[in-house]
Order: C-alpha cells, then sequence, then structure tokens
C-alpha cells in the first residue's frame, strides 16, 4: 500500500506536466510563437519536429514514427545514393491545391559526392509539371535568395532543380546546359534528354550525406513522379577515384488530398 501510495505521489506532477506539453504543443499547431522545450523536460517524444532535437549517426536518418523520433539507417536498392521526398509546411499557406517537396539524395560513402544530374536520349531525366513564378521572379537553378523571400514571400514556393544549394548560388557554384527550362510549368513536365546540371567543380563535396536536388511545387489530388540520372565522385579526397553513375533513379511523391491536412 505503501509504495502505491508513493508511485501515486510521483505520478500526479507527471500527469500535470503531461498535459502542460500536450497543450502547449497543441498551440505551436494553432499558429503561436512559443517555445515548448523546457514545458515537455525535452522529450522528443511529443515534439513535432523530431531534427531539432535528435542527432544520428551519420549512416542513419531521422524519422518520426506517430510520437516517437527513431534513427533508421539508409537503405535502398541503389548502390551509392538513396533518394528521399520530404512535405514542406509553409505556416502561411497562400497557395492553395498545391503541396511543396524537398527532393534529396544521400549518398551512402562519407567521401562520395555527386556532381550531376542529368538525362540523355537513352535515359530521359523528367521532373513533374511543378508551379513557378511569374514575370521571372523565381530561379530555375541553385534555389531563391532568402532577400528575395523576404521581399516577395511568394518565391518560396517557385520550382527549380540544384546540386546541394538552396539560397541562390551567390558564387555560381551550380550550372546548367542543354535545358529549356522556359517549357517546364504546372502544365508540361520538364523533359531532359540532353543535358545536365552539374558542379563546376566535380570534385567539390558539399556534404558528407545530403545533397538537396530539387524544391517542387506540385498540385493536390495527382500522383506525381521524377526519373533522374546521376553522377558523383567515389572519393573527392582522390582525384585518380573513378566516377560512379546511377541510372533511372525513380522517385515518387505521396498523393495529397486538398481535404486532408498535410504533416
Amino acid at each position: 500500500m505503501l509504495l502505491k501510495y508513493i508511485l501515486s505521489i510521483i505520478a500526479i506532477p507527471f500527469i500535470f506536466a503531461q498535459n502542460a506539453c500536450d497543450n502547449c504543443i497543441e498551440s505551436t499547431k494553432e499558429g503561436e510563437n512559443i517555445d515548448c522545450t523546457d514545458i515537455c523536460y525535452h522529450q522528443t517524444t511529443h515534439l513535432t519536429d523530431c531534427s531539432d532535437y535528435t542527432r544520428c549517426l551519420y549512416d542513419y536518418n531521422l524519422h518520426k514514427i506517430r510520437d516517437l523520433c527513431v534513427c533508421q539507417k539508409t537503405t535502398c536498392i541503389y548502390d551509392n545514393v538513396c533518394p528521399n521526398v520530404k512535405v514542406i509546411n509553409y505556416k502561411d499557406h497562400n497557395l492553395q491545391g498545391y503541396t511543396t517537396y524537398e527532393v534529396s539524395l544521400e549518398v551512402k560513402d562519407l567521401n562520395s559526392n555527386i556532381y550531376a544530374i542529368y538525362g540523355t536520349p537513352t535515359n530521359i531525366m523528367s521532373v513533374p509539371p511543378a508551379y513557378q513564378m511569374y514575370e521571372h521572379q523565381g530561379a530555375n537553378i541553385g534555389g531563391i535568395n532568402p532577400l528575395l523571400i523576404s521581399y516577395i514571400p511568394d518565391t518560396k514556393y517557385d520550382s527549380w532543380l540544384t546540386i546541394g544549394l538552396t539560397n541562390g548560388d551567390p558564387i555560381g557554384q551550380v550550372d546548367a546546359i542543354g535545358i529549356d527550362f522556359s517549357s517546364w510549368n504546372e502544365e508540361t513536365p520538364l523533359i531532359i534528354d540532353d543535358g545536365a546540371i552539374f558542379l563546376d567543380d566535380p570534385l567539390q563535396q558539399l556534404s558528407h550525406k545530403k545533397y538537396i536536388i530539387g524544391h517542387l511545387t506540385l498540385q493536390n489530388n495527382i500522383q506525381h513522379q521524377m526519373t533522374i540520372n546521376v553522377n558523383g565522385r567515389t572519393n573527392v579526397n582522390d582525384v585518380n577515384s573513378p566516377p560512379f553513375t546511377e541510372i533511372g533513379i525513380v522517385i515518387n511523391f505521396p498523393t495529397v488530398s486538398d481535404n486532408i491536412e498535410t504533416h
């Protein structure tokens, strides 16, 4: 009886703390700008964004499974890279009927890099129809300069391709050749049969793991698929190391319904 009484006394403050944490998280979901870290006692099982509080080893990815933040080893059917798609939820979602996705590739080897994504006549690269900012306010490669986003907030919905860089590429590290970006819009996919997005320095290692290759705003209620080919260097520390090639990487996007809130 005494043990039961002691446990009940311990449980009471925990319940109150749990309720306070849950209430705080709900308030953030409703748009309040508050920090729930201390209220939740740094318990990642209650946090909406695991990446702020949990770190994984190099070979592992961070995922949220229900209310748990877990580290899982990077695995896929490709030899050198693994594709990933993440939904980007903007608080001030002004573009109805669309969802914005971050598309990335993760290299499996710590010393490798990615220096080109491309299409050829025999291995076409295709990008689904995507939202484009009007009057050339957006970008084709390298992302959007944060200063432009602060001046024209809706540029964050623009669709573009890249290799690792997302800030507008101010010093010109990424380039493109043989691609008709003017044909790419919300109704027409981008088909690349003799072109590439590439780093000017093929030995440059912009990341030891994750390379963002695209920022795409796609229409809801439609199944979207992207197909790419990739070149990389197996060891950026050795100029004599051979390049690697991955052909026909297929990236599927989760279908989002206008009637369902994305998470």
